[in-house]
């Protein structure tokens, strides 16, 4: 049976690694609104150490508004949302940046700068790095190339890249600061099924190399089944479910049961025209 609410607040009925540790993340009753229009209302949940944890739920459902929040690029209305520790709510901006600095965030479209190379784009985190050398960021770069199994591209440009390799190099850039809090958002968007199921066995991968923890926010249920430990659901600006992927598969809840099957006729969509 899907969780209660009450469950889903305390995040750790189903998470392996999280039963006597402390979440990496927790909000607690977040509301967000824009122009007067509520995007997310009383939103809470806890996410564990090592634990990949989805986010899922139709366009408009306050899903990427989530990550965003979870990133302090925007500020909750009320609530709290603390990372490692500490309510990032409250931060300042040198505190933002010291909390940021162990995420990587991963966006929809790669996001990488046109006009550098591949190296500059995944090194581009340490361009202030006094510390390090050039020949030791080049090393850093290399080998998270080879990890995204992208080796030897360094010299080339996004515009020589495909969908499937401009999010390989995103996510290397991602991970030049060695982040122990991975954020993605819509990884297997625009990509065939082969290569999403590429890129999902690369998150995978990368949570098992670096002992990260991971959060995907996403509208593939097939991908994000098949690699999240649970998933939470938003509808109507409201968490309607936290749960493994296989209990949300068995749910006979409507809500739940349209979205994962996909399903034209039901709740999620009574109201459409």
């Amino acid at each position: 049976m899907p969780q209660t609410v009450d469950q889903q607040t305390t995040g750790a009925a189903t998470a392996e690694a999280g039963d006597m540790q402390a979440p990496v993340v927790s909000v607690r009753n977040v509301f967000y609104n824009i122009g007067g229009n509520e995007v997310l209302h009383d939103i809470s949940f806890d996410v564990m150490p090592g634990e990949i944890f989805g986010i899922m739920g139709m366009s408009g459902s306050g899903k990427t508004t989530l990550l965003r929040l979870l990133m302090a690029l925007i500020q909750p209305d009320s609530g709290e949302i603390v990372v490692h520790g500490e309510d990032i709510t409250k931060l300042n901006e040198d505190g933002l940046n010291r909390v940021r600095s162990n995420m990587g965030m991963c966006f929809q479209y790669a996001a990488l700068f046109d006009s550098l190379t591949v190296r500059a784009n995944v090194a581009f985190a340490l361009r202030n790095r006094r510390d390090l050398s050039v020949e030791e960021i080049d090393r850093r770069v290399g080998d998270l190339l080879d990890l995204v199994d992208m080796p030897g591209v360094q010299d080339r440009m996004p515009s020589d890249l495909s969908g499937g390799m401009k999010k390989r190099i995103g996510i290397a850039r991602a991970l030049i600061e060695h982040p122990d809090l991975m954020l993605y958002d819509e990884p297997s968007s625009g990509l065939d099924p082969v290569v999403a199921a590429v890129i999902t066995g690369l998150i995978r991968s990368v949570r098992d190399e670096f002992a990260s923890t991971t959060i995907i926010v996403s509208h593939d249920v097939a991908s994000l089944f098949s690699i999240a430990d649970r998933v939470l659901m938003l509808h109507g600006h409201r968490v309607v479910v936290i749960d493994t992927p296989e209990a949300m598969m068995a749910s006979e809840e409507p809500a739940i049961a349209q979205f994962v099957k996909g399903e034209t006729v039901g709740p999620l969509t009574e109201a459409a025209p």
